[in-house]
């Protein structure tokens, strides 16, 4: 890594035939002001300032000799980061690939930005704009591999970014800023603009019908652009969100092998710059929670925090995401101390102040909703949806998980108007945001679905579930576990609403995806065998629920042992299936087997009289359905 100070933002590398494409750009990098909101916030290089330092644009040919120039090579050391106009021009140049090169040699791989211009990534032939030293890694004595280094670029080719959205891309890199905050700042920006034009217009004119149109037009224009690059970026934000991490498609598998890279990399090759490494860590740590992955996602955070500074609103995410890894590893009393550090750790003044308290609401909902302490969720995650409501910004999508989050608790608690009306507003929030065909939108559906579910309206959850199913099937691979998990809710309402065949589809779907997923001796193709088993058994094939339940035996007991909660619900099952052919004697025996090993596991479960009671009602010959 190069020792010289950093005196540009970007050295800009490109082929003199790009030279018009190179002058915007430098133009549109020296120029551009960032939000005032944002200036003096942390960024991974400082606090952020008004406009970013130098960009350094070779404005003469090279000489003729092989090597680059004294001014070059210091220029480039001094340069945070580097852009390369990607073209089948530059691909060509023999001095942009060397001062790509030489760039990585001093800086890293990571650090190398693309602006792709004209021709085509990876095309392999005349139209190629990747030069070499972009599209492959450096070896460990600084020649060029074979492996590939796949970089990410922005696209001002027609049809793609744009040169705004491109140019803003940029420039979240080279501030080290989010890219959202950027073009929500931009769009409001530019909105601005357009008012006081119209102002100035009227002024000193006669407002015609014409002017008024022409300026209401130009304003839709610019709301549909804003909301385009809303959900543009927003996509991607998600992308991880939704990944499959089970399935064998190459893409996938890589992004995964490319987040364990990051993660590994933050941690051991940063160390002179560690408020870059803390928020890298943070972000994979982040990525992993919402894969499922715990075990990774908690030593990325606690790698994180170590380099985070004491006070700040980094420190109390990182806190709180921490919190929640911890109740759901069992452990309640570090969970809550995990968020009582986390309410301290931040400036209650400061202007993020209300998204953190929102969220440390929502952690305390969450906590109290593991809990089983429905009541106190509920308010909580309403105080959460209250405390997002009250800041400036789009909050939308942090509003509609709270909402929905309250209704789950609702649920519980048999208040099924009330968490409805919450959800049809979530529902609402994210079709206005993202659209109908949207994983949180359709989540926000199905939530609506398991609602119906529960209080009985089976006809209007199936109803739901189908339009759940509709909008996963074009948004998610075939088999993304999401998919499989509302087959498996489908079923559980099929089977309710007495259509036990229909309901058996359902889970053969689910079932189907699961093995092709974890294999066929997988806990959820077991949770499948277990639903199934109930709606042979409503269809008065006992025989064939039996065998379904002898399949979930043999997957629980390789997958949890013999003696879990989930073998309790199994033995009761079964006494369930065996009550409903009139097979009382052996009902009984299993009943009782149930609410032995229920007992010994916990002699205090709140579930304990029911079984009981349900065991009476089988001796005495009574069928559960």
């Amino acid at each position: 890594m190069a020792s010289e100070p950093t005196r540009y933002s970007a050295f800009i590398s490109y082929s003199h035939a790009d030279h018009a494409c190179a002058r915007w750009l430098h133009h549109g990098l020296e120029t551009y002001r960032l939000p005032k909101s944002l200036v003096g916030s942390e960024s991974p290089f400082g606090p952020v300032t008004r406009r970013l330092l130098p960009v350094f644009r070779d404005r003469d040919e090279l000489p003729a000799s092989g090597d680059l120039g004294g001014e070059l090579r210091a220029a480039l050391a001094r340069s945070r980061y580097q852009i390369v106009l990607c073209s089948p021009n530059s691909a060509r140049s023999h001095w942009v690939n060397e001062e790509i090169l030489s760039f990585k040699r001093l800086h890293g791989e990571s650090r190398t930005l693309a602006l792709i211009v004209a021709g085509e990534p990876y095309a392999g032939d005349e139209q190629e704009c990747f030069p070499p030293a972009l599209r492959f890694r450096l070896a460990p004595d600084g020649s060029l591999s074979n492996v590939a280094a796949e970089p990410i670029a922005a696209d001002i080719r027609p049809g793609k970014d744009g040169r705004r959205l491109a140019l803003l891309k940029l420039i979240a890199g080279l501030a080290g800023v989010r890219l959202d905050a950027l073009a929500r700042r931009d769009a409001a920006r530019r909105q601005r603009r357009l008012v006081l034009i119209t102002t100035l217009s009227l002024s000193v004119a006669v407002m015609t019908m014409g002017l008024a149109v022409y300026a209401e037009m130009q304003r839709r224009v610019a709301e549909a652009q804003r909301r385009l690059a809303e959900k543009s970026l927003q996509f991607l934000v998600n992308t991880f969100q939704i990944a499959n991490p089970a399935t064998e498609n190459p893409r996938t598998i890589t992004a995964i092998t490319i987040l364990d890279r990051v993660s590994k990399r933050a941690s051991g090759e940063l160390k002179d710059e560690p408020a870059v490494s803390a928020k890298l860590l943070q972000t994979t740590g982040d990525i992993y929670f919402n894969l499922g992955l715990q075990k990774e996602s908690e030593r990325d955070l606690r790698a994180s925090l170590k380099l985070t500074p004491e006070k700040g609103e980094d420190r109390a995410r990182i806190l709180l995401r921490l919190a929640t890894l911890a109740y759901e590893r069992a452990d309640p009393k570090a969970s809550a101390a995990l968020v009582d550090e986390a309410e301290g750790a931040y400036d209650h003044r400061a202007r993020y102040a209300g998204a953190v308290e929102g969220y440390v609401a929502q952690t305390r909902g969450t906590i109290a909703y593991l809990g089983a302490h429905y009541a106190d969720a509920a308010l909580l995650f309403g105080n959460a949806a209250k405390d997002y409501k009250k800041l400036d910004g789009d909050y939308g999508e942090e509003i509609g998980q709270a909402l929905m989050s309250q209704a789950r608790a609702l649920v519980q608690l048999k208040r099924f108007n009330e968490a409805d009306t919450l959800l049809a507003r979530a529902v609402s929030i994210y079709i206005a945001k993202f659209g109908i065909d949207n994983v949180l939108t359709a989540t926000a559906i199905q939530n609506r679905a398991v609602n119906d579910y529960e209080r009985g309206d089976y006809t209007r959850a199936e109803q739901r579930v189908q339009r759940v199913v509709t909008v996963f099937h074009k948004v998610l691979e075939g088999n993304h576990p999401k998919l499989a998990a509302t087959y498996v809710l489908l079923g559980r309402i099929r089977t309710a609403g007495g259509d036990s065949a229909g309901a058996l589809k359902a889970f053969d779907q689910a079932r189907t995806i699961f093995v092709a997923l974890y294999g066929g001796r997988n806990a959820a193709v077991g949770d499948v065998d277990f639903y199934a088993a109930e709606a042979a058994a409503r269809g008065k094939d006992v025989e064939g629920a039996l065998r379904l339940l002898d399949q979930t035996k043999r997957i629980y007991d390789a997958s949890y042992g013999t003696d879990d909660p989930d073998q309790v619900e199994l033995l009761m099952m079964r006494a369930k299936v065996l009550a409903s052919a009139g097979r009382v004697r052996d009902s009984a025996q299993v009943c009782a087997a149930a609410l032995s090993l229920q007992a010994k596991l916990d002699p205090h479960d709140p579930g304990l009289p029911a079984s009981r009671q349900a065991c009476v009602s089988f001796g005495a010959g009574q069928k559960p359905w």
